[in-house]
């Protein structure tokens, strides 16, 4: 998903609504991230990813949880090839931290074809890319596990995966 886009986007968005007060935006923003699974994620993701909102709908939720996932696999991705280059790991962990790049850019597909399938209004392929995400994510943790070793990117694997999970849960809010 372009970075242009989602800011203009949330800011489309938020300019159709009407001014919320400091209070209204905090209710506002438990209402939206109490429907997820990983609460307080939601509530960081959104404030650290837009941190001037000030009007929320389930749109502009949505987009700027998308924002944050996306950002965050790019992080994955990039630190992924980092550590696949470094010499404290054997050849083993290595090859499997390049398979989690590789799972890692199959997972910001995923998210792109889900905002391209939110845009067109195509919820079960937004569920279905979102979900394919989620499962890529998992496939890379199970390289590790299939060898017994400890993956040095389980924290970052796991966070994002419920980042996506936030995600799908605030999709589901959307009317079709």
């Amino acid at each position: 998903m372009r970075p242009i886009f989602v800011v203009s986007l949330i800011l489309i968005l938020s300019l159709l609504h009407p001014p919320t007060t400091s209070a209204n935006f905090e209710t506002s923003l438990k209402f939206f991230c109490s429907r997820t699974s990983y609460f307080n994620l939601c509530v960081r993701s959104i404030k650290e990813t837009a941190p001037r909102l000030r009007r929320l709908n389930v749109n502009t939720v949505l987009a700027v949880l998308m924002r944050a996932a996306d950002v965050k696999a790019r992080e994955g991705k990039s630190f992924a090839l980092k550590l696949a280059k470094h010499s404290r790991y054997n050849a083993r962990t290595r090859e499997l931290l390049r398979d989690c790049a590789d799972f890692y850019d199959t997972a910001l597909g995923n998210l792109a074809a889900a905002g391209r399938a939110i845009r067109s209004g195509d919820a079960g392929t937004r569920d279905a890319m979102m979900s394919s995400a989620i499962s890529n994510l998992g496939t890379c943790e199970d390289g590790f596990s299939e060898f017994f070793i400890k993956s040095p990117l389980a924290d970052r694997t796991r966070v994002l995966k419920y980042m996506v999970d936030n995600c799908l849960a605030i999709a589901g809010m959307r009317r079709p």
